[in-house]
């Protein structure tokens, strides 16, 4: 966690008598056509709302300029943007793409700097709670969260921890620089920012359809799957999250309606333990294995459409497919267990299939759905980690 100071505290007091709002422009709003992932948003917007900032970047230049934004018609475009939000389902992170893509857009010839102030206005204004930090001819926006995110530089104030968009966005790092915060609540009760997937934006789909190949105690089955391409195009540039929030994503309506009728079909008949067989075959077979890095070039764990997509997978995607399939299809109780470099799932049976894990007056029996490979065993601990320690990080009891 990097630590910053407040190098320059400059107290802000109102003039006596100021009232926000007194000079709004009256003219025609104007309609902004927005591409974002497979839509095309129409955002209403005075033209106002751009403004120049050609001061040098200091504490009371910075607090008037958001005093200009707070003085001009901003009410139509946050309204557009609640609108959306609703009804695509964005969850704050695609809220703030969408403000940058509008602001990127407004401010086409402006400055960095002049956009990112903006967009720490549209922020504020959309109810976050916000931090402004800047450093010689940058601006860096921090928003509260109680989420656990990864790989971006955090900051606290008052007790809370800010995480950082710039930073996530454009790679840019605020670290060892020094930053300025701004000592400036522009929403002192301002909500938390959220991360999670667990309510999937409502956005066109993007079939994308491939083909997947296993065997199970000498009977080979191949399914043809679609997942939603929108989905894996929203995720690319997707700030890194806990671990358990990928297990919590669930299946996308394309993924579902495609692959679990087909699993349906080959499980119908068998009993639980085939069943859980079947599924731990398929997690290890049908997918080819590699680490992100080796991959990505850096850490990306996958939600369910992804492992679908990509042609290679590691422990904790399959994980994530593996713990969305038991409970789709069986409905039993599971932990998500974490050895120092291994993740994998476990699932309750009132009879034993091996050694155990005790938990909440349950027994949980590992069923590894990364390896190993073309191997349909389960109730083992996998080879490698029969004394190592391990946690749970999550059920779903």
């Amino acid at each position: 966690m990097q630590a910053f100071l407040k190098l320059l505290i400059i107290s802000f007091i109102l003039p006596l008598g100021y009232s926000f709002g007194m000079n709004k422009i009256t003219s025609p709003t104007e309609m902004l056509l927005i591409p974002f992932y497979s839509e095309a948003l129409s955002i209403e917007y005075y033209p106002d709302i751009r403004q120049i900032f050609n001061n040098k970047l200091e504490e009371e230049a910075i607090v008037n300029f958001y005093e200009q934004l707070e003085d001009t018609d901003y009410e139509p475009m946050i309204a557009s943007i609640e609108g959306y939000q609703k009804k695509l389902r964005l969850n704050d992170w695609l809220v703030y793409e969408l403000t940058q893509k509008i602001i990127d857009k407004i401010y086409i010839s402006n400055s960095r700097k002049e956009k990112e102030l903006a967009n720490w206005f549209l922020l504020s204004k959309l109810g976050y709670d916000t931090r402004l930090a800047f450093y010689k001819n940058e601006v860096f926006i921090y928003v509260r969260s109680l989420e656990d995110i990864y790989e971006t530089p955090l900051i606290e104030d008052g007790g809370n921890k800010f995480v950082g968009l710039t930073e996530m966005q454009y790679k840019r790092t605020s670290s060892n620089k020094g930053v300025y915060l701004l000592n400036y609540l522009a929403q002192p009760n301002g909500k938390s920012f959220t991360f999670s997937l667990e309510d999937l934006p409502n956005l066109k789909e993007n079939k994308h359809q491939k083909k997947f190949q296993f065997n199970w105690k000498g009977a080979p089955f191949e399914i043809v799957v679609q997942c939603d391409e929108t989905l894996v195009d929203v995720l690319r540039k997707y700030p890194v999250i806990g671990e358990t929030d990928y297990v919590k994503t669930p299946f996308s309506e394309t993924l579902k309606a495609s692959l679990l009728p087909q699993i349906r079909s080959i499980i119908a008949g068998k009993s639980i333990k085939e069943t859980l067989e079947i599924l731990t075959t398929f997690t290890r077979s049908a997918f080819t294995y590699r680490e992100d890095e080796a991959y990505f070039g850096r850490s990306k764990p996958m939600i369910r459409d992804e492992v679908f997509f990509y042609p290679y997978s590691d422990c904790e995607d399959r994980s994530a497919l593996f713990y969305g399939l038991v409970d789709e299809l069986l409905g039993l109780p599971m932990i998500i267990v974490a050895f120092p470099d291994h993740l994998t799932v476990a699932v309750a049976l009132d009879k034993p299939i091996g050694p155990s894990i005790q938990y909440k007056g349950k027994k949980f029996y590992i069923c590894d759905p990364t390896g190993p490979s073309n191997s349909s065993e389960i109730g083992r601990v996998p080879k490698g980690y029969e004394r190592q320690s391990f946690e749970i990080l999550m059920d779903n009891l």
